[in-house]
């Protein structure tokens, strides 16, 4: 049980870090350890976390030096408040965590669980020095509806003191205030946001400053300035992860110029409904058994989807052809669903046919900037939704699927799942799939070195066709650059014989693109001759650095090589 003596702001879950991991991990728990007893048992924990760490969902390649640790962090969070398992007596899927493992309208149970989340609640006892009453993920619906539009910044140094829903309006005010402000604030953008962090955390923290209890976990630097950098990346974390999981229920979306939170325009209707009925005030509980009678039930947030009358307008809103009006709540709401399918997949269309005329470019190289300076929502996910953009502005593949999942109005949702490359390209005579990350040093090669070349492997299998592998990062490491240069030139089977891994930096991406719209780029076999040429290479060069230098200045020639 949490106390919420031990914090003066809200917080968001930062584990998982998106909220659709939990699906894969609380069925591992279920599957393996249902009814038993999950406190004080760290043999079973740290069984878990092995469960965990052995299956392919898992990311990190290290395993953790008290397991028993992070399978609490991974399943006492987020999974246990959001109702989704029951961990007392005995480890329990509850109702709500059936229904998202059935995988049906996931949008609609992030969004029902995520409005009962209340502080103070039987899970999270009631402050002596702060009076919670607030269900944050409503608040940041209402603000976001409020104001029009809100950043993450916004949202890490204002959003985070709403803890009670009465403070609303001042919250308002403030942001308006910060916004005018800084239109006249003399220094840099940068220097005034950490000048007003500053100004906050000691305001809010001011008891704490004033007797020097200043000490922070992990970190025995006890001085005010480690005290305020500590607080400040801690908000920045929560309001990451409070941006991560809205995102999941579809509602918000991203602004395409300027990348900050808005109301999706396919969901204004979801949005009113949502905020005229649902209760700003935390729900009051006798006993933590009639909480969890709240908590577990999977439709007592009612949604506008659950009106039929409401649902049916909505339908016929949306749809040219009359809906049956004697068709189930269910079936009304399947149908409503596939609407949604069939208005996100021309959404798609419509902005390919944007990308191929080549009218995205400047927006393209502009999220190229910004993610090289981390300036976006979710860099990683960002970075993989431009390259599959500027893939699809070079034209002329059969097709280019970018296996990352798109929302509503077409802006990137959640990664490409697990066991699937990011990007796929297929042409006539050879295919391509691109790997993305944002990692660096050695934790890049660590996270890429085995599974990049399992999806070349697979990849090459599915398709028969010969078969190259583009990996881009910011930058690329040592480690991995010269993991690539030798597995390009020795058989393993388990990848489908000697991989054709070609790595490129962002900066070099850019410049590579850049080049094939100035030249009109309208071959494949020129890419396909240039992506072999930078193969061959690896063949006969002496080392990883003469090839990766090659590579660099046979860029500036890829749309004229040719290949008797």
């Amino acid at each position: 049980m949490g106390n919420l003596s031990k914090t003066k702001a809200l917080f968001s879950f930062t584990s998982p870090r998106t909220i659709e991991k939990i699906i894969p991990e609380i069925k591992i728990l279920s599957d393996n350890f249902e009814g038993q007893e999950w406190a004080g048992n760290e043999n079973l924990q740290i069984a878990f976390f092995q469960k965990l760490f052995d299956s392919e969902f898992y990311e990190g390649e290290i395993f953790p030096s008290n397991p028993a640790l992070a399978a609490r962090d991974r399943i006492t969070r987020s999974p246990k408040a959001l109702g989704f398992v029951d961990l007392k007596p005995t480890i329990k899927l509850t109702p709500v965590g059936q229904l998202l493992l059935e995988g049906k309208r996931l949008d609609e149970v992030f969004t029902r669980q995520l409005l009962k989340f209340q502080l103070p609640s039987p899970y999270h006892t009631q402050s002596k020095t702060v009076d919670f009453n607030v269900k944050p993920y409503l608040e940041l619906l209402r603000l976001i509806k409020k104001l029009k539009s809100i950043s993450k910044t916004e949202i890490a140094l204002f959003f985070s003191q709403l803890t009670h829903y009465q403070k609303f309006d001042k919250i308002v005010s403030d942001i308006l205030a910060f916004r005018k402000n800084s239109k006249t604030y003399k220094g840099s953008r940068k220097m005034y946001v950490q000048y007003c962090a500053e100004e906050i955390i000691k305001k809010i923290f001011d008891d704490e400053i004033k007797s020097k209890n200043l000490k922070t976990r992990e970190s025995s630097d006890t001085s005010l300035q480690k005290f305020l950098y500590t607080k400040i990346a801690n908000m920045k974390d929560y309001a990451d992860a409070f941006v991560r999981y809205m995102r999941a229920t579809e509602l918000v979306t991203f602004q395409r110029k300027t990348l900050r939170l808005v109301i999706s325009s396919q969901k204004i209707e979801e949005v009113d409904y949502i905020l005229k009925t649902v209760s700003p005030q935390a729900e009051k509980f006798k006993t933590e058994s009639d909480f969890k009678a709240y908590l577990f039930n999977p439709f007592l947030v009612k949604l506008l989807s659950d009106d039929r009358e409401l649902l049916i307008k909505k339908i016929n809103k949306l749809s040219k052809e009359k809906v049956d009006k004697n068709l189930s709540t269910e079936k009304l709401k399947d149908f409503l669903y596939e609407l949604q399918l069939a208005i996100k997949a021309k959404n798609v269309e419509e902005k390919v046919k944007e990308i191929k005329s080549y009218k995205e470019l400047p927006d393209i190289l502009e999220i190229f900037d910004k993610i090289k300076k981390r300036q976006v929502p979710d860099a990683s996910l960002f970075l993989e939704w431009n390259i599959w953009r500027a893939l699809t502005m070079l034209n002329y593949a059969k097709r280019i699927d970018g296996n990352f999942i798109v929302d509503i109005d077409g802006m990137p949702l959640n990664y490409a799942p697990a066991g699937k490359p990011d990007i796929e390209s297929e042409f006539e005579d050879f295919a391509m799939i691109t790997e993305v990350t944002m990692s660096g040093g050695h934790t890049q090669y660590k996270m890429e070195s085995e599974s990049v070349p399992r999806h070349f492997g697979k990849a090459k299998e599915a398709t028969n066709k010969e078969m190259y592998c583009l990996f881009i990062a910011p930058k690329i490491s040592e480690g991995t650059l010269a993991h690539y240069f030798n597995l390009n030139r020795f058989n393993t089977k388990l990848y489908g014989g000697k991989t054709k891994i070609i790595p490129l930096s962002i900066e070099q991406f850019v410049k590579f693109v850049e080049i094939g719209i100035d030249n009109k780029f309208d071959n494949p076999l020129l890419l396909k001759n240039w992506l072999e040429k930078q193969w061959e290479n690896n063949q006969k060069m002496e080392d990883e650095e003469a090839w990766s230098l090659a590579i660099d200045n046979n860029i500036l020639e890829w749309t004229k090589i040719n290949i008797n």
